[in-house]
């Protein structure tokens, strides 16, 4: 791993935010991977991931997205979901910049996998294709607010979008492994809590993301962990079946929680991972 630059900079949003952003680039990398994590977490945690993919061949990049991580804004708030899709934008602008000839990927985990979806439905341009597991595509029934806590977000959205609510996130189901869930309590860039805004921008984010599969333009692969209980794998399956079939390759994998990068079974979920990216670069 020692020929592999590994370092940290900045990306400057259309709307001047100044976001946290991580690389791990190999020396010859024959693809670009920019992954975007997933609700209240921040880039740092998919360290693991980013060094496997490196050293394989890819340049890694990462951000940490308004209001998470080490980034600048109030934790987990937006005013329009589309904030979000803007920070992958500026991203994605930088990677052209930086990679001018090799091809993108974009890879999003779970809220980072909604944002992922938006980012290649409105804007296919210039990507190689996209990669998502455990898309936050609807809440899961276990952990879904109740229909008074929903109504009452909903109001305090128009009335005080800043005020802060819990997420409803149980770490118990991110992952079988224990470590994984004791680091991911301990995290101080970890937020447990969420705006009453961002409650109904990714109710509505859900909403469009659904609607607009048939438009997908670009290889998507998507993966589903089948014993999630924080993201409903039902509406991902739903999405695949209406995206067009001879672009999207849907895999789900039996037992595991919502965080399968950080499964006991992670490697084969990575194998998997790399030869459907193997296959669709090559082509």
């Amino acid at each position: 791993m020692s020929d592999i630059e590994q370092g940290e900079g900045q990306v400057t949003t259309q709307d001047g935010l100044v976001l946290v952003t991580r690389h791990w680039v190999p020396p010859d990398p024959r693809a670009a991977l920019l992954f975007v994590h997933g609700l209240g977490e921040h880039s740092g945690r998919y360290d693991h991931v980013a060094r496997r993919f490196a050293a394989k061949g890819f340049a890694c990049h990462a951000l940490d997205i308004r209001g998470h991580g080490r980034s600048p804004g109030l934790r987990v708030h937006v005013d329009r979901f589309d904030e979000f899709v803007g920070d992958v934008a500026a991203m994605r602008t930088r990677l052209r910049e930086v990679h001018p000839r090799l091809p993108l990927v974009l890879v999003g985990h779970s809220q980072g996998g909604l944002i992922v979806l938006h980012s290649a439905l409105a804007a296919p341009e210039g990507l190689a294709g996209v990669v998502v597991s455990s898309p936050f595509l609807a809440i899961h029934p276990a952990s879904r607010p109740s229909a008074l806590v929903a109504a009452v977000a909903r109001v305090l959205s128009r009335l005080a979008p800043r005020l802060r609510l819990d997420n409803g996130v149980d770490p118990t189901y991110l992952s079988h492994d224990a470590e994984v869930v004791r680091a991911y309590v301990g995290d101080p860039l970890v937020s447990t809590k969420v705006s009453a805004r961002w409650f109904t921008e990714i109710l509505a984010a859900h909403q469009a993301a659904r609607a607009q599969a048939a438009r997908l333009a670009v290889p998507a692969l998507v993966m589903q962990s089948g014993s999630d209980r924080l993201v409903d794998p039902a509406a991902t399956r739903g999405w695949a079946a209406a995206a067009p079939a001879g672009l999207v390759e849907y895999v789900e994998w039996e037992g595991l929680y919502h965080e399968m990068f950080n499964e006991p079974e992670k490697e084969t979920v990575f194998a998997h991972m790399e030869r459907w990216l193997d296959r669709h670069l090559a082509a």
